[in-house]
């Protein structure tokens, strides 16, 4: 027959036991709180919390022992904030990274965007793709130059709203005449 060892034991929330009724060495269950405690000379130090660790002193990498196996929070779990030193998220071999700015890149052949999301694209001309309203319609938004604001800077943005895969090949202009329809070319391809 197996003998059997009892730790001194709480089930009063809260309850830390004191040196008085500890002996150096010897350990106490807090079985309400899922705490573990033990007597080191003169003190009572906490050695387990499986109710809320606390990791605000971790000083190493925390590894999980599989791979692929644990979550960090769950679905009604949440860890609050995520502070960053490095500049790159890696989820399943896709990265987030940042360049400090404030910007951000994703690499893939593609992202998914919640609605009203802005997506701004540097390659030569910089531009400007929204989603918005409840169908999540394309918003192209273009720079507008004019002759009397000058032609290096954009006077202002336009937004063009067009649905998925719909071409802009002509404006009609004050005078009434038309810019692209003639020439039967593509000013904007959604």
């Amino acid at each position: 027959m197996a003998t059997v060892i009892k730790l001194k034991r709480s089930t009063t929330a809260s309850a830390v036991p004191t040196t008085s009724d500890l002996a150096d060495g010897e350990i106490a269950v807090n079985i309400t709180d899922q705490k573990i405690y033990i007597r080191n000379g003169g003190s009572i130090v906490e050695l387990a919390n499986a109710s809320g660790a606390d990791f605000s002193s971790v000083g190493e990498d925390i590894i999980p022992a599989t791979t692929e196996t644990y979550d960090l929070g769950s679905p009604t779990k949440r860890w609050n904030e995520l502070y960053l030193a490095g500049s790159t998220i890696n989820l399943g071999g896709s990265t987030i990274s940042s360049d400090g700015t404030g910007q951000i890149n994703i690499s893939a052949t593609g992202a998914t965007l919640p609605l009203n999301s802005n997506i701004e694209v540097t390659s030569g001309v910089q531009k400007s793709i929204a989603l918005q309203g409840e169908t999540g319609d394309p918003v192209r938004s273009v720079p507008f130059f004019s002759k009397s604001g000058g032609l290096n800077t954009a006077n202002t943005r336009l937004d063009f709203k067009a649905d998925p895969d719909s071409i802009v090949a002509s404006f009609t202009l004050a005078n009434g005449s038309q810019l692209g329809a003639a020439a039967g070319d593509t000013l904007f391809f959604f």
